[in-house]
C-alpha cells in the first residue's frame, strides 16, 4: 500500500543544517553526520537561499514502488519551493518513452522547469535515439548557468551505447572555455553523474578534469551513480555523491549560509520514513572562498625515474610542500583494466626521503604490457583531505611497433573498414577519412561530412562504394574511389549499427536498423526494399542466409525476417527474464550476429550464446558466457568467441558447441572484435591494451598497451600494419610481426 507523502517542513529543515562532515584516512566519508527525525508540517519559504539535489531516480515501470517514491520526494521538494532543482542522471532504468513518460509524471507542474539535470549511463546506455529523446525533454546534455553567485556546469562524459565514459580533448576543451568566461573569482559547482578520484575509475581521462578544477575556482562537484553518500576533499574540491532516490524516498537540500570564515554550502539529507517523518542529518558543508580542500598537500613536484622499468619497477620521488604538517604519500600503477568501476587496491606508501620534505618508492611494473601507462601520486593531509596526479610511464618493447598516429578530433567509437588497401575511419564528430597505410605514414585520399557516427562502416563486396551509418537518421553510400556521395537513405532514426551488404534474392542490399525498424535497401541506388517494425531496438549488424535475414533485439529475443519481404519467419527467446529493463539487457540488443554453414545461426547475450536452426529457430546447443557484443569469427570452420565479462576467448566447434581452446586475455573486448593475419587474432581491449592470440591453439603470443582510452571499435590489417581508433579520437597504425 502507497503512503501519501505530506510537505516537508521546509523551516524545521533549514534549521537542521549542520557542521562539516569529518574524513576519513583519504578523505572519504559514508553515511556521515546525526540525524533528526521531525513529523511534517507546511513549508515556511520566509528564510534561507537554497536548491535541492537528488539522483539515481531509476524509473521503470515495472517497480512502481520506485515511482511513488520519487513522487513523494518530489512533492516534498516542490513545498521546499527551490528555485532550482539538480538530478545527478540515471533518471530512468533503460531509456524507453514509457519510462520517461512515468518520470515525468513524478514531477509536480510548477517544479518541471526548475529541474537541471545530467545524463547518467542508464540514460546513454541503451539509447537508440542517440540523445534525441533526452534533449528534447531535458535541453542539453551539457550547459552552464549562475545562481545564487555560483556558476554551474553540467558535465557529459558518456560514450553513447557504452557503459563507463570519458571526456576527451574535445569536452574538457568546452569545460575550459566555459570557465574561463567565468574568472577566478565567483564559485563554480560541476554536476556529473561519475564521480572522480580516489576509487573511482569511471571516466578514462579523470586526470584532465582535475587539471581543469585545480586551474579553476572548483568549489564542488556533486555526483552519483554508486548509490551510497560519500564525501570527498581532493585537488581543491568537495565532492559529495549523493544515496540513491531508487531504493527509497531521499534527497538533498543545499543551503547558501554565511560562516565566521565565509560563506558555505550546506548540504543536508532528507529522507522520509513510511509513517511520513522526514528524518534530516548532516552531510557536507563545502567552503565556497578561502583555502580550498588538499591544496595544502599539493606536491612540489613529482618524478617518475624509469631507468628500472625494464627490470620491473618504476621508482616514484615526490617533492612535498614546505610547512605543509604531517602528509601521508603514496603512489599506485592507475587500475588501467578496471574498467567502469572503483579500484582501491594497489597503493604503495612512499618513505620520507633522507633529508625531509620529499617522499621516494618504486612500484611494481613487472606485470604491465609493453607500451603507454600511468601512476597515481596522492598526498594526503591531517585533515584527510588529499590531491592526487596522475602521469604518464612507458614500459619499453613496444618501440617502433606505433608507426604512425592521426588525431581525427574525436571518438573512432565504430571502428574501420578495409578494402583493398584503402581504410576509412568514421568518427562521432561526423568526420569520414579514407586512406592509404603504409609503415611511415597514413595517405590520405579524401575526407567526408555525415552525421554521428556509432557503427562500423562497410565496403561493397567489389570495394566500390562504402556505407556509412550515422546518428543523422542516415545511411550514406561513397563512392570508394573519391568520397563522392552516391545517395544518402533516410531511415528515420538513429543507424546507430553496423551495416550488412548482402544478397537479397538475387539482388545486392544494405540491411541496417534504426530505432526499432530494420530496413532493406538497394545497395546501387538506396531504393527501400521493405522495412520490418515492432521488434524492437537493435544497434548490432543483421546476418543473412540469403533467404532469412536475422537480427537480435532489446526485447529480449532473436528474430528471422522473410529476406524477400521483411515479415517475420520466427522469434526466439534469449531469456526467461521478465520485465523490460532485465530483458533488455539480457537480450541480443547489440550482438553481431553470424551465419555459419550447416544452417547455423548464432545469437549471443551477456548471459550466453544461442546456436539456432536458421530455418526455424530451434535451438541446437547453447553456452553460458557473456558474448553480447563482441563479433564472432570463423577460423578454419571453426568459430572463435570473446567473452568479454571472463575476459576469455575460446575456440569451438559449431557443430556442437564443444571447445578446442580458451585463452586467457586478461581485459575485456566490447565491440571491439579481433582482426586476423596468418592465423593471429589481434584483440584490442576496451581499455587500450592488444592481444595477439594464436588461432591455432589458444597460445598469447604478445601483449601491447597502445592507449589509455577506452577502445570500442573494430580495427583492420592492412598488409603488415594494424589501424585501430580509441575513444581520444587517435587513429593508429601498428606495425605486426613478420
Amino acid at each position: 500500500m502507497r503512503n501519501e507523502p505530506t510537505p516537508l517542513d521546509r523551516r524545521r529543515f533549514l534549521l537542521a543544517g549542520g557542521g562539516t562532515v569529518g574524513a576519513a584516512a583519504v578523505g572519504l566519508t559514508t553515511g556521515a553526520g546525526a540525524a533528526r527525525a521531525t513529523p511534517a508540517a507546511g513549508p515556511d519559504p520566509a528564510r534561507g537561499a537554497g536548491f535541492a539535489l537528488l539522483g539515481d531516480t531509476q524509473i521503470d515501470v515495472s517497480v512502481p514502488d520506485r515511482t511513488a517514491w520519487v513522487t513523494g520526494v518530489y512533492q516534498d521538494i516542490a513545498a521546499a519551493g527551490p528555485p532550482f532543482v539538480l538530478h545527478v542522471g540515471d533518471i530512468v532504468e533503460h531509456g524507453s518513452a514509457e519510462e520517461y513518460d512515468a518520470y515525468l509524471g513524478t514531477l509536480p507542474a510548477g517544479l518541471r522547469p526548475r529541474i537541471r539535470h545530467v545524463p547518467g549511463n542508464h540514460e546513454w546506455r541503451w539509447d537508440a535515439t542517440a540523445g534525441e529523446r533526452y534533449r528534447a525533454l531535458f535541453g542539453p546534455s551539457r550547459y552552464s548557468f549562475d545562481a545564487l553567485g555560483i556558476h554551474f556546469v553540467g558535465l557529459d562524459p558518456s560514450h553513447l551505447l557504452q557503459e563507463p565514459g570519458g571526456f576527451g580533448r574535445a569536452g574538457v576543451e568546452w569545460l575550459e572555455r566555459d570557465l574561463r568566461r567565468v574568472g577566478r573569482d565567483r564559485p563554480v559547482v560541476l554536476l556529473s553523474h561519475f564521480p572522480f578520484g580516489g576509487p573511482n575509475v569511471y571516466v578514462s581521462d579523470t586526470e584532465r578534469l582535475l587539471d581543469v578544477v585545480r586551474a579553476h575556482n572548483v568549489r564542488a562537484i556533486f555526483a552519483g551513480h554508486i548509490h551510497a553518500e560519500e564525501v570527498g576533499r581532493f585537488n581543491g574540491t568537495t565532492q559529495l555523491t549523493v544515496r540513491d532516490a531508487r531504493s527509497g524516498p531521499r534527497w538533498y537540500w543545499v543551503e547558501k549560509a554565511e560562516e565566521a570564515g565565509g560563506p558555505v554550502l550546506r548540504v543536508t539529507a532528507v529522507e522520509r520514513a513510511a509513517d511520513g517523518t522526514v528524518t534530516r542529518r548532516e552531510a557536507a558543508d563545502v567552503p565556497l572562498t578561502g583555502p580550498r580542500p588538499g591544496a595544502g598537500a599539493r606536491p612540489r613536484r613529482v618524478d617518475l625515474d624509469p631507468a628500472a622499468v625494464a627490470a620491473g619497477t618504476l621508482g616514484v620521488t615526490v617533492r612535498l610542500p614546505r610547512g605543509a604538517g604531517p602528509l601521508t604519500t603514496s603512489a599506485r600503477v592507475h587500475p588501467q583494466h578496471t574498467y567502469g568501476g572503483r579500484n582501491a587496491e594497489g597503493w604503495l606508501d612512499l618513505a620520507a626521503g633522507d633529508r625531509g620534505g620529499s617522499a621516494t618508492g618504486a612500484l611494481d611494473v613487472s606485470a604491465l604490457a609493453p607500451g603507454t601507462h600511468r601512476a597515481t601520486v596522492r598526498v594526503t593531509g591531517e585533515d584527510g583531505a588529499w590531491h592526487e596526479e596522475t602521469l604518464g610511464f612507458t614500459v619499453p618493447g613496444a618501440s617502433g611497433r606505433v608507426r604512425w598516429s592521426e588525431e581525427l578530433g574525436h571518438p573512432v567509437q565504430g571502428g574501420l573498414t578495409a578494402h583493398g588497401g584503402l581504410v576509412v575511419a568514421a568518427t562521432t564528430g561526423g568526420g569520414v577519412l579514407a586512406g592509404e597505410p603504409d609503415r611511415h605514414r597514413l595517405r590520405r585520399r579524401w575526407s567526408a561530412r555525415t552525421g554521428p557516427v556509432y557503427g562500423q562502416p562497410a565496403f561493397a563486396p567489389g570495394g566500390d562504394t562504402v556505407y556509412v551509418p550515422s546518428a543523422d537518421h542516415t545511411l550514406t553510400a561513397l563512392r570508394a574511389r573519391d568520397g563522392h556521395r552516391r545517395f544518402a537513405y533516410d531511415a528515420g532514426a538513429p543507424v546507430l549499427g553496423s551495416p550488412l551488404v548482402t544478397d537479397l534474392a538475387g539482388r545486392a542490399a544494405v540491411v541496417v536498423s534504426a530505432g526499432e525498424a530494420r530496413h532493406a535497401i538497394d545497395a546501387d541506388t538506396g531504393e527501400r526494399l521493405w522495412t520490418a517494425t515492432g521488434q524492437g531496438m537493435f544497434a548490432g549488424r543483421a546476418a543473412c542466409d540469403g533467404d532469412r535475414v536475422y537480427t537480435g533485439s532489446a526485447t529480449g529475443d532473436a528474430y528471422a525476417y522473410d529476406a524477400a519481404d521483411g515479415t517475420v519467419v520466427w522469434r526466439f527467446s534469449t531469456t526467461t527474464r521478465t520485465g523490460p529493463y532485465a530483458r533488455h539487457i539480457y537480450g541480443p540488443w547489440y550482438d553481431t550476429l553470424e551465419v555459419l554453414p550447416g544452417g547455423t545461426v548464432l545469437v549471443g547475450t551477456v548471459s550466453g550464446i544461442f546456436a539456432l536452426d536458421g530455418a526455424t529457430g530451434a535451438q541446437r546447443w547453447t553456452r553460458a558466457g557473456s558474448y553480447g557484443y563482441a563479433p564472432k569469427l570463423r577460423h578454419e570452420g571453426d568459430v572463435v568467441l570473446i567473452d568479454d565479462f571472463a575476459r576469455t576467448v575460446t575456440r569451438l566447434d559449431p557443430a556442437n558447441g564443444e571447445v578446442r581452446w580458451t585463452a586467457d586475455t586478461g581485459v575485456r573486448a566490447l565491440n571491439t572484435g579481433a582482426a586476423v593475419r596468418d592465423g593471429i587474432a589481434w584483440i584490442p581491449g576496451t581499455t587500450g591494451r592488444l592481444t595477439a592470440v594464436d588461432l591455432a591453439d589458444g597460445t598469447v603470443r604478445e601483449r601491447l598497451q597502445l592507449t589509455t582510452a577506452h577502445c570500442y571499435g573494430a580495427p583492420a590489417v592492412v598488409g603488415d600494419l594494424l589501424v585501430l581508433g580509441d575513444q581520444d579520437g587517435t587513429l593508429r597504425g601498428v606495425s605486426l610481426p613478420a
